[in-house]
């Protein structure tokens, strides 16, 4: 029954009743009237609380979601690295992040479900390779410095359906060079840490500008 079919019986009963006013029945039947439509309303509000939680996020929800994953992993990187540092120096920042980089990714992943990491062209741990995307990015950037090269942030289509993507540049400053700089101005501990932890290492030999990387992130979007 539509409240404007039960509004038409609840006035036929009052006019029934004369001028003794509503009757028990007329007050009955409005009773019942706004109890419906109040049920009504709080099924569509539901039903409305409902469908926005199960909408897939927008395309700027999750390109915001991915971007703050990316810049939460490398300010935990960046403060556990130079708490590191000033522990123990050079040596001990590459022990720590030899350790604990790869878990500081999984755990912004499982907070965030946003996929995100770190990438370059000349790789430390080999576990780092990124994505395909993220390595024809490093590969277009050639020899440019960190301040010309462009970073990402677009939504694209994939097989997994439309994905936020973006990506921002890694620029070598100068305390970096302790442990990324020419192999023969690298301390001898700290040269025989980087042989251990990483027998494959090729992230050497750079200078103060340099682009050393990528820190990405991946997020599902809609269109």
């Amino acid at each position: 029954m539509t409240w404007t079919t039960t509004m038409v019986r609840v006035r036929a009963l009052a006019t029934s009743n004369g001028s003794r006013g509503p009757g028990r029945a007329t007050r009955l039947a409005l009773a019942i009237a706004l109890t419906g439509s109040a049920c009504r309303s709080e099924a569509s509000t539901g039903a409305a609380r409902a469908a926005a939680s199960t909408s897939p996020p927008s395309t700027n929800d999750s390109l915001a979601r991915a971007e703050a994953a990316a810049k939460r992993l490398g300010g935990t990187l960046r403060s556990k690295l130079e708490e590191a540092m000033t522990q123990g120096g050079a040596a001990r920042a590459i022990e720590v992040c030899a350790s604990e980089a790869q878990a500081v990714a999984a755990k912004v992943r499982a907070d965030t479900g946003v996929t995100v990491g770190r990438a370059s062209r000349r790789l430390r741990n080999p576990v780092d390779g990124g994505p395909p995307w993220v390595g024809e990015w490093l590969l277009a950037q050639g020899a440019r410095k960190a301040a010309e090269a462009k970073g990402v942030r677009e939504i694209v289509d994939t097989p997994l359906g439309a994905t936020a993507r973006v990506l921002k540049p890694i620029e070598v400053e100068a305390k970096c060079l302790a442990c990324h700089g020419a192999p023969e101005a690298i301390a001898p501990d700290v040269k025989a840490m980087i042989a251990a932890r990483y027998p494959a290492d090729t992230a050497t030999g750079y200078a103060a500008g340099d682009l050393r990387g990528a820190l990405w992130a991946e997020a599902p979007a809609s269109r």
